[in-house]
């Protein structure tokens, strides 16, 4: 006799990574237990498909850098591969903001997402760029991106009226829709500024 369908989608990487980034989207804490019990099946079973915790969270990640890849950083200056990678991070992170601390929290492996931090240092080195400079650069432009990414999925901050800083901090709030406008907006004055003070650091002598 045929057998029919399987009663549930066989398991698989794709489908672990799928179920754990929808539970954080949702606001649930990553739980390797939670995780099975969603699936149906046992823990030992996550293990022999993603490794441990860390392992299923460089998954994600990866998963990240497919959503959003890098366009190609071919014959660009550095400041235009700063930017390009840096904004192509931001809009990642926004999308999972809840994913943000695991992803602060765990080193990246992924030689595809290695990769792409090797190339934004060759661009500042070739340009003359020192190599702490460069480093501290991929590490600010990480760090804007991670900071924005919480603050737009926390409660925007009440200001109170009763003094002159948050009244002037009230009405400049109008200035925007909501609160990831704003947040989009500090995103790339951030950017901006370190790009701007790199360049002013590179033409002193």
């Amino acid at each position: 006799m045929a057998r029919g369908r399987p009663r549930q989608a066989l398991l698989s990487k794709d489908l672990i990574v799928d179920t754990a980034m929808e539970l954080i989207d949702s606001g649930a804490r990553l739980n390797l237990s939670r995780v099975a019990r969603e699936l149906s099946v046992h823990v030992s079973s996550l293990y022999n498909h993603v490794g441990d915790r860390d392992g299923l969270i460089e998954l994600m990640r990866a998963r990240l850098a497919e959503e959003y890849p890098v366009p190609s950083l071919d014959g660009l200056s550095w400041q235009e591969v700063l930017r390009a990678v840096a904004t192509t991070i931001h809009s990642a992170f926004l999308a999972h903001p809840g994913l943000v601390p695991y992803l602060a929290n765990t080193p990246v492996s992924s030689p595809e997402i290695v990769e792409v931090y090797s190339r934004v240092a060759e661009s500042m080195l070739d340009a003359g760029h020192d190599r702490v400079r460069t480093s501290l650069a991929i590490r600010l432009i990480d760090t804007l991106a991670f900071g924005t990414a919480l603050v737009t999925s926390t409660e925007p901050t009440r200001w109170r009226k009763s003094t002159r800083g948050g009244n002037e901090l009230m009405l400049a709030a109008e200035r925007w829709t909501d609160d990831r406008d704003q947040t989009a907006e500090a995103f790339e004055l951030g950017l901006g500024f370190i790009i701007t003070g790199l360049e002013k650091e590179l033409a002193t002598p």
